[in-house]
């Protein structure tokens, strides 16, 4: 039976809100024009007779006075949350979708990418700039890169020559960090894309089963709004008033890992009745967070209160790893105000040497306050001259990063070790559809579902020759788990607009509907889908490429056990370049079929290891099988 569900309590973000303003249009709404949502972003812990949520939601637009407001059954207990854990569950949970090329090649002669295999992968370094440029990818909106040098000024000007914008950010900053050999991580928001995010709260309210209230969401929204729901619970959970889909991986832009996820996502979940269902990116062990929003070791507030210098706080709290938001913007200003001298005086001198006719125009452009305090923030040590009179206390402010960072971030890591199942269901609605307020439960009939999606690659070309290769009339094969074949031209008509998703191809290749107990209730099938018998079993063990390979946080290590009638013992490990042990992934039978283990850069005793190369060793009766791991810390 479906126990009664209770809607998501009311609260009510004000910025700048006049009394007359309260005009009663609900969900965003403001004096003059609406601030329109892109996306929602919502953690539900399941307590029995209560939930607690944590509520992010992201924006556009330029209105600074708006107001949130929520329909409520009973007074909440309120409390400050962080982006921090949307960070990381985004980060952990995030569908991703991996091309497994055949390992001999292919007609082709080609190794993917056409250029190497991943795992053959050596950092490669610009010899006459002094960086090595360790990964470069897209992640969410952001182009990354990760970057080591020797000097700060060789990571300054690499930077700089990239296009990458640094404001005051010099070597004096950077120096301390290289001196440790640390990693720099540089990120951008990719062209176009513009994100906005809000300070989370937490709130526990009496309920049985969580709900959002989308329906008001539909006064001031975008087209196709991303609604991410992370429900934490003792089983996988299900949506009970919306159609569930699994896409057809088919449509899924398989050689650029899945790039077009959201536009197949918004395709199948239309395919429902009246847009109205969620799929299921990930659900199984909510150990995949485990020290991901907190750790005992990782930030000493009793440090913090010893320094009585500001700049020396700043690059300390810098060094510890605090999150750097528009949160903790905000706690800057309060706690070490820029004096009204610095942005009259000093910003001309230091920032613009004395050039007034260049201060002016920014200050005309609007634009001195944001150089002001990226200048000073980042190094108020150049404008002493003008900060005598600032009074620090260190003490106060490290009791604010308690409250607004430490604690919620503890708290949220306690969640999450006293809860087995970690479910994450998405979808996206346009405003006409936000007809209906979607309602959870769980169901602990149902299987795990794994964040990671693979299939089977290979290249088809007409020439035999690798030398005289036509890129653009390469044939990409994937192969699904269901046996089905895409043939795509990845390199043809490269740079142009991304091509739409086929019309007359399904996006959806199961609609169902899903209960709080059994399996789900079938409303439509794609036939390819229908008659699969899904993957083959292996013929024989195997462990394949890990990924990601270099690694930072953790690596996936996939391995393959074949069918020969029974259960077969299997031992992972991981060992150092002397061959030590260093941890044991896996010990124990583990039955036909494909697998994957996870090591997340520590010993056995929990110590994080050093950086360097590892390998990883699958030892069975009928086989010893290794691979070579980079781990970059």
């Amino acid at each position: 039976m479906v126990r009664a569900a209770t809607c998501l309590p009311i609260f009510t973000v004000l910025l700048l809100l006049g009394a007359g303003s309260a005009g009663a249009c609900g969900g965003f709404f403001c004096s003059f024009s609406p601030m329109n949502q892109v996306s929602e972003r919502i953690l539900f812990v399941d307590r029995g007779d209560s939930v607690t949520a944590h509520v992010q939601i992201a924006y556009v637009g330029e209105a600074a006075d708006f107001a949130w407001i929520l329909p409520v059954p009973s007074r909440p207990s309120l409390a400050v949350s962080h982006n921090e854990v949307f960070r990381q569950l985004q980060s952990a949970t995030q569908p991703t979708f991996l091309l497994e090329w055949e390992e001999d090649g292919d007609e082709c002669g080609l190794l993917f990418p056409p250029f190497a295999r991943l795992e053959e992968a050596v950092p490669t370094s610009a010899q006459d700039d002094g960086v090595t440029v360790v990964a470069e990818e897209r992640v969410g909106p952001y182009e990354t890169v990760v970057l080591t040098s020797e000097t700060p000024e060789a990571v300054v000007n690499w930077l700089t020559d990239n296009g990458y914008q640094l404001g005051a950010l010099g070597p004096g900053l950077l120096a301390p960090y290289v001196e440790m050999g640390m990693h720099f991580l540089a990120l951008r928001l990719s062209p176009n894309r513009e994100l906005g995010d809000l300070q989370p709260i937490a709130m526990t309210y009496a309920a049985h089963t969580p709900m959002i209230p989308i329906q008001l969401t539909a006064i001031a929204t975008e087209p196709d709004l991303g609604v991410t729901a992370w429900i934490l619970g003792e089983d996988r959970a299900v949506p009970i008033n919306y159609r569930h889909v699994q896409i057809n991986e088919a449509l899924v832009d398989w050689f650029n890992g899945g790039f077009n996820y959201d536009d197949v996502v918004t395709a199948a979940v239309n395919e429902a009745e009246g847009g109205l269902a969620f799929v299921t990116d990930y659900a199984g062990p909510s150990a995949i967070m485990k020290d991901r929003f907190f750790r005992p070791d990782r930030w000493d507030l009793d440090a913090l209160r010893r320094i009585d210098d500001a700049g020396r706080f700043i690059s300390a709290m810098l060094r510890q790893g605090f999150p750097r938001d528009a949160q903790m913007q905000t706690l800057l200003r309060r706690h070490v105000p820029m004096p009204a001298a610095v942005l009259e005086e000093g910003v001309l001198r230091v920032v613009f040497g004395g050039d007034v006719e260049a201060y002016r125009q920014a200050e005309k452009e609007g634009r001195l306050q944001a150089i002001a305090e990226r200048a000073f923030y980042n190094d108020i040590d150049a404008f002493a001259e003008w900060t005598q009179e600032l009074v620090f206390d260190a003490d106060a402010f490290a009791g604010a990063l308690d409250a607004a960072v430490v604690t919620p971030l503890r708290e949220t890591q306690e969640l999450f070790g006293r809860h087995e199942t970690l479910t994450r269901l998405y979808t996206t609605l346009s405003a006409e559809e936000m007809t209906r307020d979607p309602a959870f439960d769980f169901n602990p009939d149902l299987s795990d579902v794994s964040n990671l999606r693979t299939a089977a690659a290979r290249w088809e070309c007409e020439v035999d020759d690798p030398d005289s290769l036509n890129f653009e009339e390469l044939t990409l094969v994937v192969t699904l788990r269901d046996g089905r074949e895409v043939r795509s031209q990845p390199f043809e008509n490269i740079g142009e607009v991304p091509r739409p998703l086929p019309v007359d191809v399904p996006a959806a290749a199961i609609i169902e509907q899903m209960d709080t107990a059994g399996d789900p209730v079938p409303i439509r099938r794609l036939t390819a889908v229908t008659e699969t018998t899904g993957e083959a079993l292996p013929v024989a063990f195997d462990l394949d490429a890990a990924y990601p390979n270099p690694f930072n946080a953790a690596v996936i290590v996939p391995y393959r056990v074949p069918e020969l009638g029974i259960d077969h013992p299997v031992t992972l490990r991981v060992y150092d370049l002397l061959g030590q042990p260093v941890r044991t992934l896996v010990q124990d039978s583990r039955p036909p079929g494909r697998h994957l283990a996870r090591w997340d850069g520590r010993d056995a005793s929990g110590t994080p290891v050093s950086s360097g190369v590892y390998f990883v060793r699958l030892q069975t009766s009928a086989a010893l099988l290794s691979r070579k791991l980079l781990y970059l810390r």
